[in-house]
């Protein structure tokens, strides 16, 4: 694994949860590893990650490093922690015994909950990265 290689990071942009944690990841991004899209926008799945068409985007962020490895829900956000060494810190959690277990299916409670965590269109506003 390269940790700083560009990371491409498919979300739901309708999502103001979703939002505001990739703000905050955005803000930290001092390699500046991290290429946002959108996977509501057409070309996100047409043009940019064909092989991504009819996958669960709508349930879970991807993550799609630029040698082409694809990360889903709990691992794309654990491939997100490597692209940043501020977030290093964090990565034994990820990795403990019993994390993949229990990180997957904590992912997922979120991920189904995701917009009662909701915030304003002001503090949700997430700069275009996606180029």
């Amino acid at each position: 694994m390269r940790p700083f290689e560009t990371l491409n990071l498919i979300y739901d942009g309708y999502c103001t949860f979703c939002i505001r944690v990739l703000k905050v990841f955005c803000a930290i991004d001092i390699m500046r590893a991290i290429r946002l899209y959108d996977a509501n926008d057409p070309a996100t799945l047409d043009v940019n990650f064909p092989t991504l068409r009819g996958a669960d985007v709508a349930n879970a962020m991807y993550a799609v490093t630029a040698g082409g490895e694809t990360y889903r829900g709990f691992f794309a956000f654990r491939r997100l922690m490597w692209s940043n060494p501020l977030t290093w810190l964090l990565l034994p959690l990820f990795y403990f015994p019993g994390a993949a277990f229990f990180g997957t299916r904590i992912y997922a409670w979120v991920a189904r909950h995701r917009r009662h965590f909701g915030c304003d269109s002001e503090v949700c506003s997430i700069p275009n990265r996606s180029r």
